[in-house]
């Protein structure tokens, strides 16, 4: 009976262990951050006074009622530009892009963003809408209508490289920059191709009088050499 008892308690003990245990256990999934306060440890590459811990890609301790566990994700995000600009030339135009990027996997991108998105992740994208709007207008101010036309990867290379830094402060990392559309409400771009099309229907009207000529010709020919047979 004794042993029975001491059985079952130990039982008993060895599933509280277990239970705790697994209450103090947390695993960091691949794409995501644990950020734990309440911690004076200190994180790899980071200095101390932080006043909080990174995890990732692995489990960790964390002690109920001492310390608080967060978590970051390091999932894509995308953000949607539209972007009011005007050129060099004084030109109005609206640039509509998209923006992939996600937080970087190094424990200095991770603390930067932690503590700027950590209770608010949503906002990332409102961030960094601001960063490119902004960097958007400087850059486009600085060209032609006619630069950003016959080269948009230049457009999106400089917005990109600028943005780096500002980007970099916040933790974040650009997975890619696309500019989908530009559009000018003035009509200054379709001003501009309309000398070209002009010339074009131009060559048209003419290669299709020259083919009705030759056409003309063939079957006058034709219809003499029936005559002279006959």
């Amino acid at each position: 009976m004794g042993i029975g008892i001491i059985a079952a308690v130990a039982v008993g003990a060895v599933a509280v262990l277990i239970a705790v245990f697994k209450m103090m256990w947390r695993v960091a999934e691949p794409n995501e951050a644990l950020i734990i306060s309440g911690s004076n440890h200190k994180n790899e590459g980071l200095g101390e006074g932080m006043g909080f811990r990174i995890v990732t890609g692995r489990g960790t301790l964390v002690l109920p009622g001492v310390q608080a566990v967060r978590k970051l994700s390091l999932d894509l995000n995308e953000t949607q530009l539209s972007v009011e600009c005007v050129t060099h030339q004084g030109i109005p135009l609206k640039v509509r892009g998209v923006v992939i990027f996600k937080v970087g996997d190094d424990f200095v991108s991770i603390a930067n963003a932690a503590r700027r998105f950590l209770d608010q992740q949503k906002l990332m994208s409102e961030r960094v809408h601001i960063v490119f709007a902004g960097h958007l207008r400087a850059i486009v101010g600085g060209l032609t209508v006619e630069d950003m036309i016959r080269d948009r990867e230049k457009l999106t290379g400089q917005a990109r490289s600028a943005c780096g830094t500002e980007m970099e402060k916040l933790g974040l990392i650009v997975d890619s920059l696309q500019i989908h559309e530009i559009e000018d409400p003035t009509g200054y771009i379709k001003n501009l191709a309309a000398p070209h099309a002009a010339a074009v229907q131009r060559d048209a009207r003419i290669a299709q009088a020259e083919a009705n000529r030759r056409a003309t010709e063939a079957e006058q020919q034709a219809a003499a050499r029936m005559s002279e047979a006959t």
